[in-house]
């Protein structure tokens, strides 16, 4: 007689992916623990409703995020909670020290996580190993995940490969995260099959429904072996969201792989879950809620499809749409095939915009793409391009070390300067101001006067000692990268020298930004003259963006390929080489100046 396979665990995903996925991340604490209570008593193996991008946006809209954690898992006494950890990145889009990894994995378990999903975006075991040595300290379950990627590089070997490390690091489980809705049934049977003959651990299978296909491979991965599923509650459902709980479980209902779960306590739930779609319905994606079989002509997930449509908007250049895509797969290539998962797909579509509407390839390049070729990213696949190394490095060698080892240690720091703005330095303010820096001030100021639209802020739950000291230089150069439009409280208003230059700066409820550049002078002759035609030596800007650094002037001589001016776009630092040499004849545009597609900046020759 047949063994009588183990019951089917399910993973909900409603208050962190889905709810990511389809509204953005906009839920708020008040409204999503009352029904995560109520889901409480549903049985479900885990919660996820902590991390990834959703810390961000909880700053960003006033809310505490480590209130919110303790506040859920006081909620759910009978489910674990469990967050989504980018590796060395943590809840941010750059590497930490060792030293700041683990102590915000010490203290989100502390507050609250008893499961930690640690994945990196290029599957560098390496940039992996502080934050499960940090869980595993911290006597926390540790999924290892896989970021799931279709190319040349990718095959049943390198998944079992990695999949052995990351159990031999001490992981509990592993996961085949699959963000981009890619996994086909036939796949998903091969990948599970592989994974449960390597390791002998439990298998969880994530996917987006963005391609349609999830739910066909989750049908596959549990008659492969799988244990776990990743679902969410229907209304957060399908789209770009994970499949329907009740619809798992229905599916799986009476047979070998029965959840065990109660049909009939996810109404009641499913029912709450409606009404908050609904009354966030202004957030809803149009592009995310819904299937988009493209994802599977382009093999790219649908927010990098958004994405480099909105690019090309912006520069008026829907019309080349194909050439982008193409030219995006093959950006992919010259990089080494990594997973298009973020932050490694928005620099991909950025490059395949700049490399189609520049007219030349990789004339414009972003600092993260030179991160990326230098090895601070950590070790793709296989190698990128050399040629391309070679034509954006120069001489310069890429690190072979891990990326963190560069790095000194952070927290203290980080302690000293939240001590120096005048407030408490709890590990609450010190890990936002580590990872936030440019949202921690507003954080730390607690709460304030209610918007218009009735939205409160957050419950900032920090004291302060003394009145806070602007320091200008640090946060200027932040908000210049990333200004926050949002409606604010009364704000000041000051006069901020920075390297000889005077900028005009606002400071308010959403923090620092630059108002205006220095103004012109032109009884010294310093005021930009207005631009000319553009001709065959003239820079132009090749998307809209602030103009952070111009390091060139008038007279200077320039080498073909030299970086002349850094544009902020997309939130991505992007410098502007010449593609001629000779000699500068004029510069257009100030330090600090926003300019739009296609504006010249500088002039050769």
């Amino acid at each position: 007689m047949a063994k009588k396979k183990a019951r089917v665990r399910l993973i909900d995903t409603t208050f962190r992916d889905a709810q990511q996925s389809l509204l953005g991340g906009y839920l708020r604490t008040d409204e999503i623990v009352p029904i995560a209570a109520k889901m409480d008593s549903i049985g479900f193996a885990a919660m996820e409703a902590f991390g990834g991008a959703t810390f961000e946006t909880q700053l960003r809209i006033h809310e505490d995020p480590w209130d919110f954690l303790r506040k859920l898992n006081n909620a759910t006494p009978n489910t674990p909670i469990q967050a989504l950890v980018r590796g060395q990145n943590l809840v941010a889009k750059r590497n930490f020290s060792d030293d700041v990894v683990e102590l915000f994995i010490k203290h989100a378990a502390k507050a609250g996580v008893d499961v930690f999903r640690i994945f990196d975006p290029l599957n560098d075991l390496r940039n992996m190993e502080a934050s499960i040595a940090a869980a595993l300290k911290a006597k926390k379950r540790v999924q290892g995940t896989l970021s799931y990627a279709i190319s040349p590089a990718h095959n049943i070997e390198l998944w079992g490969s990695l999949a052995k490390g990351l159990v031999n690091m001490g992981c509990h489980e592993i996961v085949i995260k699959d963000t981009s809705g890619l996994l086909s049934p036939q796949a998903t049977w091969e990948l599970v099959t592989a994974l449960k003959a390597a390791v002998k651990v439990p298998i969880d299978v994530h996917s987006h429904c963005s391609s349609g296909m999830a739910p066909m491979a989750y049908m596959a991965a549990v008659e492969a072996g799988a244990e776990i599923l990743d679902v969410a509650i229907s209304p957060l459902a399908w789209g770009a969201s994970q499949p329907a709980a009740e619809s798992v479980v229905a599916a799986l209902e009476g047979g070998e792989f029965d959840t065990g779960l109660d049909l009939e306590k996810m109404w009641d739930v499913q029912h709450d879950v409606e009404e908050l779609k609904r009354r966030h319905i202004e957030h809803l994606s149009p592009v995310a809620d819904r299937v988009d079989a493209s994802i599977l002509r382009y093999r790219m997930p649908g927010f990098m499809l958004e994405d480099i449509y909105r690019q090309l908007d912006a520069s008026h250049a829907t019309d080349r749409l194909s050439e982008v895509l193409e030219e995006a797969n093959r950006v992919r290539k010259d990089l080494g095939y990594p997973p298009l998962v973020a932050p490694i797909r928005q620099m991909i579509a950025a490059q395949a915009v700049y490399n189609v509407t520049g007219g030349e390839r990789y004339a414009t390049v972003t600092q993260e793409l030179k991160d990326y070729l230098q090895g601070l990213y950590g070790r793709p696949p296989v190698p990128a391009d050399h040629e391309l190394r070679r034509l954006v490095l120069g001489r310069e060698e890429p690190i072979t070390i891990r990326p963190a080892d560069l790095l000194e240690p952070q927290v203290e720091g980080a302690r000293q300067q939240v001590k120096k703005l005048g407030y408490d330095a709890t590990d609450d303010s010190v890990l936002i101001q580590l990872m936030f820096p440019s949202l921690a001030l507003d954080y730390m100021r607690g709460p304030q006067p209610e918007h218009k639209d009735g939205a409160g802020r957050g419950q900032g739950p920090l004291q302060k000692e003394k009145p806070a000291a602007v320091e200008p230089a640090q946060p200027v150069a932040v908000q210049a990268a990333a200004p926050n439009p949002a409606p604010a409280p009364p704000a000041a208003e000051f006069e901020v020298e920075v390297e000889g230059e005077v900028f005009k700066v606002r400071v308010s409820g959403t923090g620092l930004y630059v108002m205006s550049a220095p103004p012109a002078q032109a009884s010294s002759g310093n005021s930009a003259p207005p631009p000319p035609k553009v001709g065959e030596g003239t820079v132009i800007a090749p998307m809209q963006g602030l103009i952070v650094k111009v390091p060139v002037k008038a007279g200077d001589v320039v080498k073909l390929g030299e970086v002349v001016a850094v544009l902020e776009a997309m939130k991505m630092q992007n410098d502007i080489v010449t593609t001629v040499a000779g000699k500068v004849s004029a510069v257009y545009v100030r330090e600090g100046e926003v300019v739009s597609p296609n504006q010249p900046l500088l002039a050769i020759g």
